[in-house]
């Protein structure tokens, strides 16, 4: 069935709402909205599982392993020079300039320091000159961490000052070319936040403050690389878990024994390298899609993303083409549904377009690094989805009520029940089509002259009770035969076996004999009760024919019934007139008598005249 105008017309705003409210929430998502988004992001990520970061990066981690080796190495009595202080942070700053030799020896192009050498040193004067030598020895191949405080505001509302390293290492180390800031924007919920470039771009800059690198890009310019992305406007894409960049703890490093079977050390040639600490990550840690991250494993992943060019944009960037995209979706798919009214093609299309949804999402997030509006049209197509749904549910309760309403004028409700599990089945019998049925045809004996009688009487409404009694009568006996009901001609019942309906040919006509017998007894009980009550006794004849008739609702667009036409039809008219010539009650034709057999027997009345047939044979039920 088609849907109607008004279907469609509140399908089609629906549509179009659902439309806005995805582009709404893609181009200016609410934080709830947005840090859904985010999760939704994460999730991609994590089923992704970690990837392999770009060659030549190299973490060294002050971890607790280096901690507890220090520690361990301290209660010894012949404790080695390079343990000691190595305990607690912080470590001397010579053990620094150890680890800077021994890397740079291993063939490390650049290393970034990240940690804040702000002042002097607390142990002596000397651990801040042997820190220096080593730095002017390995100037331009090392950088030093600086950072933003920010008293106030995290936006820097409150001011903004700079944490630089001591003067004298800042110079041994090549002035303020070799500082890199530390700063990162926060990111919103589990989602590590944009890459370091990003504070620079959205909190130094406005501010003019003079230093405007990060330490990522400082180590990539002492390496002698460049990025390949424009990191102030990327999103950090972490690799994998913490630890999942390739790591060396700092006093495997610093014990040369260590150092020597350390399977990492051949491969730092040319490489770049980030020093720094790893603790309390569970406290100061960052949140991403592989758990929590610590400072130095997240300034790593922002170095490997620069290099290989692998950090997260939005597509589009802007609020109102993002919206637009976020919009296409659903109107496309909403048009492509409505063309259609069948229910299964419009949730194929709406499954169809969230599987291409999260396809080329997934595939933008994971091959290009762009993440697309995701979260708010996939869940507008799965309200889209339902929507077609309930609309469905709707016009195919509105069309079953519709049958239902047909039908039941003529068929008990069990039979309706049955037909309406199959709509499209129940479609196809109200069409009309040919069926082998039994009809049965019952008419009043001398009813004219007894409605003659009691209107001149002046009892007109006596008669019409007494004949809506027999007919109410007779319906039930019909009804509980299995008959369907087809009309009423005044006194006259027409019913049939076999439509819509049937349980078989021999079956239908046992029944509708059966029926007829039934409601000759039936019509003795009323003659029986209207005789104590003084009403005119009443006598029926009935006609059976079984054969083919076509079944199906006939009439003008302004008045259908569904009925049964044919000779057959005709037949049992005829046979019922002559009930009154024949003296018999019931009267059946040959295919009715044949059937019957050999559940019931009939009397051949021989062959008989009938209008418009010529001569039929006819037989009574015995």
């Amino acid at each position: 069935m088609a849907p109607s105008l008004g279907s469609n017309s509140r399908l089609s705003i629906f549509v179009l709402s659902l439309a806005i409210i995805s582009g709404g929430l893609s181009g200016w998502a609410p934080p709830l909205w947005r840090s859904w988004a985010i999760a939704t992001y994460n999730q991609i990520l994590a089923w992704a599982g970690p990837q392999t970061p770009p060659a030549g990066l190299f973490l060294v981690a002050i971890d607790d392993a280096s901690l507890q080796q220090g520690q361990w190495f301290e209660q010894q009595q012949n404790a080695p020079g390079w343990s000691k202080g190595l305990g607690q942070l912080p470590w001397p700053r010579a053990s620094y300039a150890v680890l800077v030799e021994k890397l740079r020896a291993a063939g490390a192009e650049a290393i970034a320091l990240n940690v804040l050498f702000e002042g002097p040193s607390s142990r002596s004067p000397k651990d801040d000159s042997q820190l220096a030598a080593t730095l002017a020895r390995h100037k331009g191949h090392v950088v030093l961490a600086a950072e933003m405080l920010e008293p106030n505001d995290s936006q820097g509302a409150g001011g903004l000052s700079l944490a630089p390293p001591l003067l004298a290492l800042q110079k041994a180390a090549g002035g303020s070319k070799a500082l890199g800031l530390t700063n990162m924007l926060k990111g919103e919920d589990n989602a590590v936040g944009p890459h370091p470039e990003a504070y620079i771009s959205q909190i130094l800059k406005p501010h003019g403050i003079g230093l405007q690198r990060s330490l990522p890009l400082a180590l990539l310019d002492a390496g002698a690389q460049k990025s390949r992305q424009p990191d102030a406007l990327r999103a950090l894409r972490p690799y994998g878990p913490e630890g999942h960049l390739p790591r060396i703890s700092a006093w495997e490093i610093l014990d040369p024994d260590r150092w020597q079977q350390q399977p990492l050390r051949k491969k730092l040639k040319g490489a770049l390298v980030l020093v720094g600490p790893t603790l309390d990550q569970g406290e100061n840690g960052h949140n991403s899609a592989f758990g929590v991250l610590s400072g130095l494993e997240l300034l790593g992943t922002a170095s490997a993303n620069s290099i290989d060019g692998t950090g997260l944009a939005p597509w589009p960037a802007t609020a109102w083409p993002r919206a637009l995209v976020a919009s296409l979706p659903l109107l496309l798919i909403g048009l492509i549904g409505l063309q259609r009214p069948k229910l299964r093609w419009r949730l194929a299309c709406c499954g169809l377009g969230l599987i291409l949804l999260l396809l080329i999402s997934t595939s933008a997030l994971l091959r290009w690094q762009r993440a697309l509006p995701l979260l708010a049209p996939a869940a507008a197509l799965i309200l889209l989805a339902s929507g077609f749904g309930i609309d469905g549910y709707w016009r195919e309760e509105k069309e079953r009520r519709r049958l239902r309403r047909t039908f039941e004028r003529y068929v008990a409700p069990s039979v309706v029940a049955e037909i309406l599990q199959n709509r499209e089945a129940a479609e196809g019998i109200l069409l009309g089509r040919t069926l082998p049925v039994t009809v049965l045809f019952s008419d009043l004996k001398g009813f004219t002259a007894l409605t003659q009688q009691l209107s001149k009487e002046g009892r007109s409404t006596d008669l019409v009770q007494q004949l809506n009694t027999y007919l109410g009568a007779m319906v039930e006996v019909i009804t509980a035969h299995g008959g369907t009901i087809d009309k009423f001609i005044g006194d006259a019942v027409m019913a049939v076996f076999g439509s819509p309906r049937s349980r078989g040919v021999a079956i239908e006509a046992v029944q509708a004999v059966r029926c007829a017998l039934a409601m000759g007894e039936r019509l003795e009980q009323l003659n029986q009760q209207w005789q104590i009550d003084n009403i005119a006794p009443l006598a029926s004849g009935i006609g059976i024919a079984s054969g083919d008739a076509v079944v199906g609702q006939i009439g003008s667009p302004q008045r259908l019934d569904f009925t049964v036409i044919g000779d057959t039809v005709n037949l049992a008219s005829r046979l019922e007139s002559l009930t009154r010539v024949l003296d018999a009650p019931v009267l059946i034709n040959q295919r009715t008598a044949e059937l019957m057999q050999p559940q019931m027997g009939a009397q051949n009345l021989g062959k008989h005249s009938i209008k418009g047939m010529g001569d039929v044979a006819v037989f009574k039920p015995n």
